[in-house]
């Protein structure tokens, strides 16, 4: 493409083709395969047409080469559209939204998780990003067929381990690779977290995530050929006051059978506004395992502010209730039963002898 034929040149090669057609130069004009205005649409300057009543040149219109040539690269062809990408998006903001309020309540710590982009890569340029060592898993998601990985930087994933393990969530000083204590409580996390993909894949797909390996060392996670596509979804995490980064590869190849369902308009015409059987089971399961606050008020009085001052250990109170009254017991601020004190063993106790049914604030 570097040289361009010169005037004299592109005359010359008219003029062969006008004798190979029989008709001279003046057949130029009124030929329909070999018409003048033919070659001028390709963008080459004509001269003027014969004045024998030939064809009038076409003019020549440059061609706008910054709107209508995009580049392609043939090695990287896209899979997905942008409809799907967008789809893929709005599912893993739902993964995200429910594993950030799971883990929250589990590290007992403020934790955020939302999704940065959804781009389609290569698996190659994926996994060259990927920190050595770091928490890589490998999971299957049936019936999809394929392995997909989540990959959780140490910033991130050592915070949440030595939260698990009652610290202050503090990050290691050096990235290794961790212990068979830590690869336990990483496997619990992430157990929940493939919980929360197959929830957020549930309006698409019913899937059944699986753990398959648990990796630090990102060059023994081959689970496509480099040069496949693939979608990955970039999280960004914060623990505490710890900022990391999750990112979720899925192959093209996993999520082919899938792709006619992966539009917007199939997303809502799906959705189910309904109530999963197993829903109310899940919040009874959670609600059993949160902490409230459970008091009993013995009585009331009223003393001087000097006496206040001065009371101190073994000092008596006397209260407005007696042995025979109800007390009160308080769930948070709100009184719920009433009871009788007592004794079981050698620790106080309350016995709850009716439930207050107009919930009263304190």
């Amino acid at each position: 493409m570097g040289d361009f034929l010169n005037q004299d040149a592109i005359d010359d090669l008219i003029s062969q083709i006008g004798d190979d057609s029989g008709g001279g130069g003046s057949s130029l004009g009124g030929g329909d395969d070999f018409g003048l205005g033919d070659l001028g649409d390709l963008g080459v300057d004509m001269p003027a047409a014969p004045s024998g009543g030939g064809r009038a040149a076409s003019p020549v219109v440059p061609a706008d080469t910054d709107k209508d040539v995009r580049p392609y690269d043939f090695a990287r062809a896209s899979k997905f559209s942008k409809d799907q990408i967008r789809t893929i998006q709005m599912i893993h903001e739902t993964f995200a939204r429910l594993f950030a309020s799971t883990l929250a309540a589990k590290i007992r710590a403020l934790t955020k998780i939302k999704v940065v982009s959804v781009e389609e890569v290569t698996y190659e340029d994926f996994i060259n990003t990927v920190s050595n060592p770091s928490i890589i898993s490998i999971f299957s998601m049936p019936p999809m067929e394929g392995n997909a990985v989540l990959d959780i930087s140490p910033q991130i994933g050592f915070p949440v381990m030595d939260r698990l393990l009652g610290g202050a969530g503090e990050e290691d000083e050096e990235a290794r690779e961790l212990t068979d204590i830590e690869v336990n409580i990483m496997e619990s996390v992430l157990h929940d977290a493939l919980g929360f993909i197959k929830e957020a894949w549930a309006n698409v797909i019913d899937i059944n995530p699986k753990l398959e390996l648990l990796e630090s060392n990102p060059y023994f996670v081959q689970v496509v050929p480099p040069s496949e596509m693939i979608v990955l979804v970039n999280l960004e995490a914060e623990v505490g006051e710890k900022t990391g980064r999750m990112n979720l590869a899925i192959p093209y190849v996993m999520l082919e059978t899938v792709l006619p369902k992966l539009s917007i308009q199939q997303w809502f015409s799906t959705y189910r506004r309904t109530v999963s059987p197993d829903t109310p089971l899940k919040v009874e399961e959670r609600l059993l395992k949160t902490a409230v606050q459970f008091t009993v008020q013995l009585g009331r009085t009223n003393i001087s502010l000097k006496d206040f001052l001065n009371l101190g250990e073994g000092d008596i109170i006397q209260v407005n209730s007696k042995v025979s009254d109800e007390l009160p017991i308080f769930v948070g601020d709100r009184i719920k039963f009433k009871g009788r004190p007592g004794v079981v063993g050698k620790r106080i106790a309350i016995q709850t002898t009716s439930v207050v049914k107009d919930v009263e604030e304190v």
